[in-house]
């Protein structure tokens, strides 16, 4: 998938670079929160300094997180650059929605 060539996941992949040098050369602030719902097991938006925020539920399990990380970062790489990415609910049947989780699917699996 030409997603795999992006920089952002070239540089996760690869490994060369430590993941916290990694999320600030792309202006990304990764945070876990424990006090959301189960049901919301992730998100992420552009904050107006050009930070992105991606908000992990850490209530779920490790291999969980793993995978809506990379749904996110999908997200960031994919969507947000060419859309007006807004936060939604009950979004989970969208193709937007689906082909990121197809991307975390095979990513996480590859590793």
């Amino acid at each position: 998938m030409e997603i795999l060539d992006k920089p952002l996941l070239k540089a996760l992949i690869n490994e060369d670079i430590p993941f916290y040098e990694v999320m600030n050369m792309f202006n990304i602030k990764t945070t876990i929160l424990f006090n959301i719902p189960p049901r919301v097991l992730g998100f992420v938006y552009l904050s107006r300094r050009g930070y992105y925020h991606l908000l992990l539920n850490g209530s779920v399990n490790y291999e969980t997180q793993c995978k809506v990380f990379i749904h996110e970062i999908v997200h960031i790489t994919e969507d947000m650059p060419k859309l007006a990415y807004r936060i939604g609910l009950d979004m989970q049947h969208t193709y937007m929605e689906q082909a990121a989780d197809e991307v975390a699917d095979m990513f996480y699996n590859i590793r």
